[in-house]
């Protein structure tokens, strides 16, 4: 159980922060404390394990090794950055911080997931707090996108249970690492139940055709909630994805691999030529969002240990640029949560330094040289390339390039000295919001100057193969 102190200390914290919103009702931002504490210090002993022998643990349910640390601390970045940017404001009602936490806590279930079962309850743990966000504001469009997210989420789960459900009649057994001694028989039973599993999560991932639920959720959401389905369900999503397909289906990597890269290539392009015409900036990051599962999958389908890291490269400056777009947007919404194009104009001359986070952010995105996203796209080509497969590499400079006008058109409107929006003339900082915005810049920065660190750390931690002797 030592193991599992981070899963604790955040359960603890979430339970914690429950009672203090029932005892103490006055007591403002005493729950956001507390689970921002939890978070912390969630992440200070998942780090003090870097040096962790991977293993299986939990009759072999559950895989602890560098991965599923490095997963850890992504999705704590996550969640600590939403709860901040919803700091103050009781609009979002009180128990925001404990279902926050509880979401997280699902997310990192699925970094450590070796067995069916986990799977699906990180996903549970994962969704179902962030059914109740999305909604947390109590208006129209919130209630349509958490009554949207709730259908749609709860039939993805039960394609992706009857699928389990295929999978176990096949193998007999729900945990996945034992698969490859078992899948050598290649039974309709075994692939109709993998591809059912595929479905499931690429509707939490948002990969296409079952993508259409994520500009909706996304524009009614409360823009914290929204950033955190943006980062760190992601994160959640991909990585056990890519553990399920590299731990239990290795060896049959040109059944799926082929249908991954159609599917990546698919939703890097589809998803940044929709966000092209979007006017409400959360419609826009909700298509560019979906452009980036495309490049998330690129790492999946090379199937490779590159791939691997370059996926897991590319999740942080993407989830450090979400952090600087929605930080922005967090502080120019006030207390609405819908910011379009036109409430940009005027802000590089108004709000210069605010204006030059979203610029980051942006570019980072867009994958412009000197920011984290470029050396993120830059590792994704080539270890598409490295794998013999020019068909994801020019997907992935087609997508880059389409998904530069969607990026770009934001941006034109900062430098527009017409009319300077009412918002951005009535903008105020906050002190949460600066933390964002600071550790965003400096890390997207850092990361497209610097990225030796970072490279060095997820080298070592997506080398697990130790589980299929690969």
């Amino acid at each position: 159980m030592g193991y599992l102190i981070p899963e604790v200390l955040l359960a603890g914290g979430a339970l914690l922060a429950l009672l203090a919103v029932a005892m103490l009702p006055n007591a403002k931002n005493l729950g956001s404390w507390i689970v921002l504490l939890a978070m912390l210090a969630a992440g200070v002993d998942a780090a003090s394990m870097w040096g962790v022998t991977a293993k299986l643990i939990m009759s072999d349910t559950m895989a602890i090794d560098k991965y599923s640390i490095l997963v850890t601390e992504f999705v704590l970045l996550a969640g600590a950055s939403s709860l901040l940017l919803a700091w103050n404001a009781d609009r979002f009602g009180a128990e925001l911080p404990p279902l926050m936490a509880i979401s997280v806590l699902g997310m990192m279930t699925l970094g450590t997931a070796a067995n069916l079962m986990v799977v699906f309850v990180g996903i549970e743990l994962l969704s179902l707090p962030l059914y109740i966000l999305a909604a947390s504001t109590r208006t129209r469009a919130g209630g349509e996108a958490a009554l949207k997210y709730l259908l749609l989420g709860a039939f993805s789960s039960g394609i992706l249970l009857f699928g389990m459900a295929l999978l176990y009649g096949a193998t007999s057994s729900l945990t996945f690492v034992v698969y490859p001694a078992i899948t050598a028989a290649n039974t309709w039973l075994l692939w109709s139940g993998l591809g059912l599993v595929l479905v499931g999560i690429a509707f939490k991932l948002a990969i296409v055709p079952f993508h259409m639920w994520v500009p909706d959720v996304y524009e009614g959401s409360p823009t914290p909630v929204t950033h955190l389905m943006a980062f760190g369900t992601k994160v959640g999503a991909a990585i056990i994805l890519l553990r399920l397909l590299a731990f239990g289906f290795y060896g049959q990597d040109g059944s799926w691999g082929t249908l991954i890269g159609y599917l990546a290539v698919l939703t890097m392009i589809v998803g940044n030529l929709l966000a092209v015409p979007q006017l409400n900036l959360k419609r826009l990051l909700g298509y560019s969002g979906i452009g980036h599962a495309g490049f998330l999958l690129v790492g999946i389908a090379t199937h490779s240990v590159d791939g691997a890291n370059a996926m897991m490269f590319y999740l942080l400056p993407y989830g450090l640029a979400a952090m600087a777009v929605f930080g922005v947007l967090r502080l120019i919404e006030g207390q609405g949560d819908e910011v379009t194009l036109s409430d940009l104009r005027g802000m590089a001359y108004r709000r210069p330094w605010l204006a030059a986070v979203l610029i980051v952010g942006m570019l980072s995105f867009a994958g412009i040289p000197l920011t984290g996203g470029f050396v993120g796209k830059f590792f994704l080509l080539q270890a598409a390339l490295f794998a013999s497969q020019p068909g994801l590499a020019v997907g992935i400079v087609v997508g880059t390039l389409v998904g530069l006008f969607a990026y770009l058109r934001p941006l034109q409107m900062l430098f527009q000295r017409t009319e300077v929006s009412a918002k951005v003339q009535h903008l105020r900082w906050s002190v949460a919001g600066a933390v964002v915005l600071g550790v965003a810049v400096v890390g997207t920065i850092g990361i497209g100057v610097y990225p030796a660190p970072l490279v060095h750390i997820v080298s070592q931690s997506a080398n697990f193969y130790w589980l299929t002797g690969g």
